[in-house]
């Protein structure tokens, strides 16, 4: 009990700097405001970050009382080396994202997204609110396709869609059995409402489908139970890479005619997967690629290139040797949703499997607690995903 008790401390501390940092993250990285020493208060909050993960470490592993898993330090020493090399091709951020990832493995998954609901309520509602009493300008936004839409205060019109896209996950997985009607109505709601305004598709119909999946089983009693079918445990064991494959087939197998038509209604994704295989290439370690996206104005520039595929991103930027590190700790996270019966986390990993083949939020904790899950292979002590908290 003594132990529980230190690891519920050490969880309340960790939420606290991911409350923080992530808070900011989601501020300097979606809402449409600057503001003075903006990257000055970044740095020093991936610092704090840093310093942070480092003593909760230790404190983890006195906890256990230095009782721990050989391999896992190994694995979490050799991983870490591999983030900081990579990291010359990317900035200071990406470090600390990856030491709250390794780190988050550690502690209570419940209150980890407990706190990704919280800071993201906060940033969606406050941001939408101000929005609209016009303290926040709105980002006019002009694609390939010269579709204009609005962003509703934040930097780009897809941004609220994908916070609420991941925050509505969270919230299912949250609340499980506990969900009620209302609560399903609202989530429907806020949904259809980010859809209206933005246009945003993928999200919703994601959003959507895993809401009304939900409203069946509780019409049903909580008594469906996918899990039980081997072909199911399959798909949600290997999503990622089904989907990887699946996306590569779209890009070089199909028909020319139906390929147009896909890319068209994909705003032009698969397209800009292609030529950012031809114009980079893809590195064992990676390499530096600055994207060209949208400029001042809101309009896709001349040589928009900004490939939005989490999958591709990854293997494009950090190589393919990252790349398939990633894929087999996905792969690690969705068996022990199966093996756990957690039928909720498993069906949310295969639609941000999907969702990943299209948008490129799969490994950043601002947008995404999932992620933090990877670091559920690294560590120190073995726990189940959703470990009992103690109660207060």
């Amino acid at each position: 009990m003594n132990m529980d008790l230190k690891k519920k401390e050490l969880t309340n501390f960790f939420c606290i700097v991911y409350f923080i940092w992530g808070l900011f993250q989601q501020i300097q990285n979606t809402v449409n405001i600057k503001f003075k020493f903006e990257e000055s208060i970044g740095q020093i909050l991936n610092v704090f970050l840093l310093v942070s993960m480092f003593f909760l470490l230790l404190l983890v592993m006195k906890n256990q009382n230095f009782e721990v898993r050989i391999w896992n330090i190994i694995s979490l020493i050799l991983f870490f080396g591999l983030i900081i090399y990579l990291s010359k091709n990317q900035n200071f951020t990406f470090i600390a994202t990856y030491a709250l990832i390794l780190m988050a493995g550690n502690f209570y998954f419940e209150d980890i997204l407990k706190t990704f609901l919280i800071f993201t309520a906060i940033i969606l509602i406050s941001t939408i609110f101000l929005f609209k009493l016009g303290r926040i300008p709105n980002a006019i936004v002009v694609g390939q396709y010269l579709r204009v839409r609005s962003s509703l205060g934040f930097g780009y019109y897809t941004y609220s869609a994908q916070l609420l896209f991941y925050f509505t996950l969270a919230y299912l997985v949250f609340r499980k059995q506990k969900i009620t009607y209302v609560e399903l109505i609202i989530l429907e709601a806020a949904n259809y409402f980010i859809y209206y305004s933005t246009n945003t598709r993928n999200p919703y119909i994601l959003s959507t489908l895993f809401i009304l999946f939900v409203l069946v089983d509780k019409i049903f009693k909580f008594k469906l139970d996918i899990l039980r079918f081997k072909l199911v445990k399959f798909i949600i064991l290997f999503a990622f890479p089904i989907c990887f494959i699946v996306l590569n087939v779209l890009m070089f197998w199909i028909p020319k005619s139906l390929f147009y038509t896909l890319n068209e209604a994909l705003s032009g994704r698969l397209a800009l997967n292609i030529s950012g295989l031809q114009m980079w290439g893809v590195k064992l370690l990676g390499q530096k690629i600055d994207f060209e996206a949208i400029n001042v104005n809101g309009m896709a520039t001349q040589y928009y290139n900004f490939v939005d595929s989490s999958y591709f991103q990854t293997l494009l930027v950090s190589g393919c040797l990252f790349f398939i590190i990633i894929m087999i700790l996905l792969i690690y996270i969705c068996n022990k949703s199966i093996k756990e019966h957690e039928q909720y986390l498993g069906i949310a990993l295969f639609l941000i499997a999907i969702h990943s083949m299209f948008d490129p939020q799969l490994l950043l904790p601002w947008y995404s607690p999932f992620c933090l899950l990877l670091g559920q292979f690294f560590a120190v002590h073995d726990s189940s995903i959703f470990e009992k908290t103690i109660q207060e």
